[in-house]
Order: structure tokens, then C-alpha cells, then sequence
């Protein structure tokens, strides 16, 4: 009986174990994402990019500006992380500011994937429905 019981103690030690290790590799995963990133939106014309992510509590947020040569299309916005499986994440947010009129306030999504000082994937904004590629890289 005593053999059983230390076998149930070592196995729900280890099972613990495991959960934490887990949950410190997500933890570091979610560290790589933290800092500023600089790279391109491309839709048509390509946008010079720099986004920021911050840990808020439990919670990361980001904050994003991009403008095309001659200022011609530009925007700000913010939001938070609403999904994140290393290396996979998902963001959502509002413009703050648009070049496009009615565009402030408007809803984007980020579909992103982490790989070391790179990352990518694609934003589609509420207003027109579309994918635009992002290409980003960890500012040193």
C-alpha cells in the first residue's frame, strides 16, 4: 500500500513537473515576443512598420505605426494578444489613427508566427476585409 501511494506521490509530482516546465517555456516564448519590431506591411505598396509589444499584467498589449513613401497611406493602432501557442499568435485592435477617413476606430487582426528575431504572417483590417503581409524584425 505504501508503494502504491508513493508511486500516486511521484507521478502527480512529476505530472506537476511537467506543467510548469510548460508553463515556463511558454513563459519564455512569450518573453521572445516582448520589444520593439520593425519590418514592412505590403498590400500593393509596401509600408515601413514598427511594432511594439509590452507585457501589461497578464496581459500583452501592442501598439503599431506604419506610413507609405509620401505619406500618402498611413495609420496607428493598438490592441492586445488574444491567442498565443508558441510560435503561433493572434491580435486584435483599432486603428487610432488612418489616413483613410472613417478608418480611426476601425477593427484589424493580426495572424502571426514567431520564428527566433522574425516574425510574420498577415493583418486584415475590418474596413476592407483583406490580408496584407507582415514582415517583421526584433529591433537590437
Amino acid at each position: 500500500m505504501r508503494r502504491i501511494i508513493g508511486i500516486g506521490l511521484t507521478a502527480a509530482a512529476l505530472i506537476g513537473l511537467g506543467g510548469v516546465l510548460v508553463a515556463q517555456g511558454q513563459d519564455q516564448a512569450r518573453a521572445k515576443m516582448l520589444g520593439v519590431w520593425a519590418g514592412t506591411f505590403t498590400y500593393g505598396a509596401t509600408a515601413p512598420t514598427v511594432m511594439e509589444f509590452t507585457q501589461d499584467g497578464e496581459t500583452i498589449k501592442w501598439t503599431c505605426s506604419f506610413r507609405t513613401s509620401g505619406d500618402i497611406l498611413w495609420g496607428d493602432a493598438e490592441g492586445s494578444v488574444t491567442s498565443f501557442s508558441a510560435p503561433s499568435l493572434e491580435a486584435t485592435g483599432v486603428y487610432t489613427k488612418h489616413s483613410v477617413p472613417g478608418g480611426a476606430g476601425t477593427g484589424v487582426k493580426f495572424s502571426l508566427t514567431l520564428d527566433g528575431d522574425r516574425m510574420k504572417g498577415t493583418l486584415t483590417e475590418d474596413m476592407n476585409n483583406l490580408p496584407i503581409e507582415v514582415s517583421l524584425t526584433r529591433k537590437k
